[in-house]
């Protein structure tokens, strides 16, 4: 709890130095290193709460981390991951909502947070974020293949196949892809039948 406690001083002490006027350069390199270090402990710390079983501290550190680094999206995603784990639900998805509003050019914690959502069944919830997931061009074929899901279970038949034909195109080898569509087809093709 020292530890804790010493680093998040540390933390708050050159946080309060950062947003001052710009000291001379020889001074900001130290402090730089300075802020390198106590954030390198500070991930250590969290490393080592975790693998002892202790992830409410884990947690806590994870929320310091985010104001060192309001773009490492992976500590923001993995921290509403635990939260959301331990029954933390709202507090979770304010956290993947923060993480959007600091990194909106990036798909992962839009992906993240429809994933968060789809997992629920929560569907409807889900579909806006996968969608906006998918506007990236880096977005992989995963991200596709859960929106496909996700049309599908929302009955949307057609952008369903419009999904899965884009997640063929990011990755025109995973033998999933046809079998899915395959299945999709057939439900379409019913749909159809039932409403001429």
């Amino acid at each position: 709890m020292r530890y804790l406690l010493l680093a998040a001083g540390c933390a708050l002490l050159i946080g309060a130095l950062w947003g001052q006027p710009k000291p001379p350069e020889p001074i900001a390199r130290k402090l730089t290193v300075l802020r390198q270090l106590a954030e390198f402990r500070l991930i250590q710390l969290a490393d080592e709460y975790w693998h002892t079983g202790k992830h409410y501290k884990t947690m806590a550190l994870m929320f310091v981390l985010i104001e060192y680094d309001p773009h490492d999206v992976e500590n923001i995603s993995s921290l509403a991951w635990l939260l959301d784990s331990y029954g933390e639900t709202a507090r979770a998805i304010q956290v993947y909502q923060r993480g959007i509003r600091l990194n909106p050019n990036r798909y992962d914690l839009y992906y993240d947070l429809g994933f968060a959502y789809f997992n629920k069944r929560q569907y409807q919830q889900a579909l806006p974020y996968l969608e906006k997931a998918t506007e990236f061009a880096n977005a992989p074929a995963l991200a596709w293949k859960t929106l496909a899901h996700c049309y599908e279970r929302l009955g949307r038949y057609r952008d369903s196949l419009r999904a899965w034909e884009q997640a063929k195109a990011k990755d025109p080898n995973d033998p999933a892809v046809e079998l899915n569509m395959q299945r999709v087809r057939r439900k379409l093709k019913e749909a159809q039948q039932n409403n001429p």
